[in-house]
């Protein structure tokens, strides 16, 4: 097939198709990012490919990309970013049947809960004590100050 060819093609295929290619390629250039360590540049990819992912109506990949931009913000260190990706993520993980990756999810937004309530960002009741000890004890995710933390500097 030519390049001229396979530029037909995809002008005929449905919208919704190209729809969900367009995600499909923003998730693994998001997947590329972070894998390179470039976890912004991540975040943004993994952004555009959950909103093309929830447009095509592909609840499992958007529900995975908000996965995503939670582990990229937890990579940067940035839990009350990661919080919110997380809290969205949970539920459609679990009603998917995700097993793992809600495990994962719980874990991390424990975590979060636990990081934020221990410097005052969280109040007692938000803070979750369901974090396994590995995980907690490890310290996996430091919190550093951004740029809206009255705290830094």
């Amino acid at each position: 097939m030519t390049t001229q060819e396979g530029a037909q093609a995809s002008s005929d295929a449905p919208a919704g198709r190209q729809l969900h290619d367009q995600a499909y390629f923003l998730d693994l250039l998001g997947d590329s990012h972070n894998g390179l360590g470039r976890h912004e540049a991540a975040i943004e990819a993994y952004r555009q490919a959950a909103e093309a992912y929830r447009s095509a109506e592909a609840h499992c990949s958007y529900a995975l990309c908000l996965l995503k931009v939670a582990g990229s913000h937890l990579s940067l260190g940035e839990p009350w970013h990661a919080l919110g990706y997380l809290e969205a993520s949970l539920p459609l993980l679990h009603e998917l049947g995700l097993t793992r990756h809600a495990a994962l999810a719980r874990e991390q937004l424990a975590q979060c809960r636990s990081e934020l309530a221990g410097v005052g960002l969280l109040t007692a009741g938000e803070r979750s004590e369901t974090v396994s000890p590995e995980i907690r004890d490890k310290g996996r995710f430091l919190l550093c100050p951004g740029p809206t933390d009255r705290r830094a500097g």
